[in-house]
């Protein structure tokens, strides 16, 4: 059975966006690229909200047609357009992008049965919160940015339910932005 982990930007205070709804604060690092490159080549498929899915289906078919694009760039928009992508939803997901289907929250588990290598979860605070509660995440991978926002949307759901973790990894980049790994302890 593959592992399914969790990755995602977060400010200092526990906001994966502003209370825009914008994402404009965080930073572009491209010391990180390296990093994204080799999570994707590691990984049987990832699993996106809705509006996350839409919104990156905005970006990535023809992100290596960008001027200037690096090496890092044009191998992280191959194989995001390549790997399947699952769309967390209620309803039929739309987008048209390559590869995708939609999927409910109890489909996780087949899909960790069924894959080989790891399965990420990559945006969407209501879909990790849904798969936290489903207790379907084995490892959480907050990508820590210097940034102190005030207000926004939280990525752990105020719920009073406390979870156990253990560091497994930190590692610092040169914007600042921390990447924490830790696994899940099973209570």
């Amino acid at each position: 059975m593959a592992e399914l982990f969790l990755q995602i930007a977060i400010s200092l205070d526990g906001y994966i966006e502003d209370a825009d709804k914008n994402i404009e604060w965080m930073e572009f690092d491209t010391s990180f690229d390296p990093v994204v490159t080799a999570t994707l080549r590691s990984i049987d498929g990832m699993i996106f909200g809705r509006r996350s899915h839409v919104l990156l289906h905005q970006f990535w078919p023809s992100a290596a047609e960008t001027e200037g694009a690096s090496a890092d760039l044009i191998e992280q928009a191959r194989l995001m357009n390549a790997l399947p992508k699952y769309v967390l939803t209620h309803g039929v997901e739309t987008t048209g992008w390559a590869n995708s289907h939609a999927i409910r929250i109890d489909d996780i588990a087949k899909l960790k049965s069924e894959a080989r290598r790891p399965i990420a979860l990559f945006a969407g605070a209501s879909a990790a919160q849904a798969a936290l509660e489903h207790g379907v995440i084995d490892e959480i991978r907050l990508i820590q940015q210097p940034v102190v926002l005030g207000a926004g949307t939280p990525l752990f759901a105020r719920n009073g339910r406390r979870r156990n973790l253990a560091l497994v990894e930190s590692r610092t980049f040169a914007s600042g932005a921390v990447l924490s790994r830790y696994r899940i302890k099973n209570s």
